[in-house]
Parts: C-alpha cells; structure tokens; sequence
C-alpha cells in the first residue's frame, strides 16, 4: 500500500545527537494512576453500551511519565514533540518517559505493574502504592536487555524473555539481576507464565513452535507439542498464560487458542480463522478472570474477544484507532486480583486499563 504521508529527512548528525540528549532517564519518575471517580468522564464509557447490562468500564490509559502532566498538548508522543521542536512549532517541550512498544503487561501481590517495551528495550515498572515508576534497562541492569516481550511474576522474582538473546532473564523485584535460563536451548522465547503448583515456568518458544518447561532454577524439563497444525501441535505460538491446572496458548499462525490438561496432557482448541468478530486471524494475547472467562488479543483485527470456560464467545470489543476502547496491534493482556483488565496497545503506546464489572 503506498502511503501519502510525507517523508521528513534529517542529517544524520542531528537526529543522533538529538535523540542523545534524551537518552539520560532518572532511576524513578512520579506517575499518577487512571482511576474511576464521581466526576470522571470514563464512567460513561462501558461495553456494551446502554441499554445493555454493562460488563466492562474504560479507566484511563497506563503511558507513564506523561500520566502526571495534566497539558493534553504534552501527552502527544515523545517523537511527535521531538519532531515539533526541530521545526519551532514546539520549543517549550520536554521529553518524556513512555512507554513506545509495549508487549505483555503483569502485576504482582505488592501493588507493582511491570510492562516489556523491546521499543524501549527495558521493561517498565509502575508501583501503583507509591505513584512512582522506573525502567530497567542495560544501563540500571548492568546486563542486555534487548528484546524483553514476555513476564512473570512469582514469590519475589521476575522472569523476562528477551527473544532476541533467546534467554529468560531472572531478577528479584527490585530488579536486582539473578539468573538466566534456556541458554544454549531456546530459540526465541516470547509468552511466559510460571505454574504455581508444580513451580515451573512455561515458556512459549515460537522459533522451534514448542512450549518448553523448566525448573524456576531454570533446570530444563519436557517440552509440549512439535510443529505442525493437528491439536497439540503449534505454528509460531506467542503468549501463553496459566490458570487452574490448565495452560492457555495462543497458537497464532494456526489461528486458534488452544487449551492443554496438565494432568494428563490433554489439549482443546478455541476459535478457528475467518473473518467475523470472534474469529482469529493473529491471535496474540492470553488472560483468564476469576470467573473463568478467557480473554484473547486478536492482534490483526484490533480486538479483545471473550469466551466462557468452554470456549463459547461471549463478547469482544475493540476495533482500530486510538480512542478509548480502539486498539492498534493490542498483544499481552492481564486481569488482576481486582477483576481490572489490562491490555498492551502496542502501537498506541500505552496500555488501556478496562474494570470487569462481573457477569451481572
């Protein structure tokens, strides 16, 4: 598709001294996180609208430092005031630390959201109780971090799969370096999520279209599934996601969810590819609620689509663009202890923060 937008040249020279100058962030940043009041407009965005029983609100957007400035002209992205500056439209700007690509997005127990931005190559961290974020990056680490698109969390670590380095990366939570794991045998790692009850990790290696276990001390175990296309067999697998003995995989170029027992290895699948809301085309994201509700990315079509514990659609929301509700490549999702959906809007730049408000 040839584009019609106009094509700015810079010297060379100017643009990498320019972006230099940005490239300095403090350790911690203040933030203020969306939140639903009296008087807050998002009160009347929920799906579906009225006059059906509404079963998720629009909080707000999780961007970062741009989430304290209350000037709306200073929320437009970093490269769209960076671009402003250099042809005097905008010379009072300041950069901002935000989020760029964001891919998955995780909490943990202590009130911490944490966000994997190969964009920003760093993973973002937002302490919710504190109102204060930080990036972890090679220059806070003090080790690469290239590519980080998946995370999890689990007593007191957190698991990074860098897919460029083609390693997970293990840090405590205060993003003190710890291990590695999956050197010399993974070959793309993207999606990762522990079971809790046999203390593995699960990790969604999409090269070699095999999920791949190991011991949280990074020993490796099996491996599920092989390539191909019959059920249990994966092509280019991103997120997964564990809940209740079950682990959720999003099959993406097999265009389906597909759903495996560990207890007896058994696998479903979800969804199959076509061309009506609740078909799949580059299923992506994956995240379970407390009532067993499943929520998947559709990544190509710009949705959020939800099925019951059997795998029947029950709603989906979403469409393309940049207004609440509007998605542009959504990719990891997450519902936290509070029933708040969290979705990474990737070419947005932000994630988009939705209540679950129960099935009425």
């Amino acid at each position: 598709m040839v584009s019609n937008r106009a094509v700015i040249r810079l010297p060379a020279a100017l643009l990498l001294a320019s972006l230099g100058a940005c490239s300095t962030t403090p350790d911690r940043l203040e933030f203020s996180m969306p939140t639903i009041s009296p008087t807050n407009e998002a009160q009347s965005r929920t799906w579906p609208p009225p006059p059906e029983v509404p079963r998720y609100m629009y909080i707000g957007d999780l961007r970062g430092e741009s989430n304290k400035l209350d000037n709306p002209e200073q929320r437009r992205s970093p490269l769209a005031r960076f671009f402003a500056a250099l042809v005097g439209l905008d010379s009072d700007s300041v950069p901002l630390t935000n989020l760029l690509r964001p891919q998955q997005v995780v909490s943990d127990d202590q009130g911490r959201i944490y966000v994997a931005d190969p964009g920003r190559q760093a993973v973002f961290v937002f302490d919710e109780r504190n109102s204060h974020f930080s990036m972890w990056n090679e220059n806070s680490l003090g080790i690469p971090l290239l590519s980080p698109v998946g995370l999890a969390v689990h007593d007191g670590r957190v698991f990074i799969s860098d897919s460029e380095q083609g390693v997970v990366l293990v840090l405590d939570n205060q993003g003190e370096f710890l291990y590695r794991i999956g050197d010399n045998s993974l070959k793309r790692p993207t999606g990762i999520a522990v079971d809790t009850e046999r203390r593995e990790l699960i990790v969604s290696d999409t090269d070699a279209s095999e999920i791949r276990l190991f011991d949280l001390d990074g020993t490796p175990k099996q491996s599920i599934g092989s390539p191909g296309s019959a059920v249990g067999q994966f092509n280019r697998p991103t997120f997964v996601h564990y809940h209740a003995n079950r682990v959720y995989v999003t099959d993406s170029l097999n265009a389906r969810l597909q759903v495996i027992d560990r207890t007896d290895g058994s696998a479903i699948t979800i969804g199959k590819r076509g061309l009506y809301v609740g078909n799949f085309a580059r299923p992506k994201g994956i995240a379970v609620d407390f009532d067993g509700n499943i929520y998947v990315t559709e990544s190509y079509y710009d949705f959020v689509l939800i099925f019951n514990p059997q795998g029947e659609l029950l709603f989906a929301f979403g469409g393309s663009g940049d207004e609440p509700g509007e998605f542009s490549q959504p990719t990891g999702i997450w519902v936290d202890s509070m029933g708040r959906l969290f979705v990474s809007d990737m070419l947005n730049g932000r994630i988009s923060i939705f209540q679950y408000l129960g099935e009425g």
